[in-house]
């Protein structure tokens, strides 16, 4: 994850932690969730087009 991405993340933490309802933190950890898995996804992304490139190099 890059910095803005840790950032997001410190801040849905700090967010459930001071909510009241529990609904509050559900969302919260929903929206950490999703925010960790697009990092994931866009890592893998430009790992696959990184490779891609390479690939077309090598033939």
């Amino acid at each position: 994850m890059n910095e803005n991405q840790v950032w997001a993340h410190q801040e849905l933490q700090d967010l459930m932690k001071k909510s009241p309802t529990y609904e509050e933190q559900a969302f919260y950890r929903a929206l950490d969730q999703l925010m960790v898995e697009q990092a994931q996804r866009l890592d893998n992304a430009t790992g696959e087009l990184d490779g891609r490139s390479w690939a077309d190099k090598l033939i």
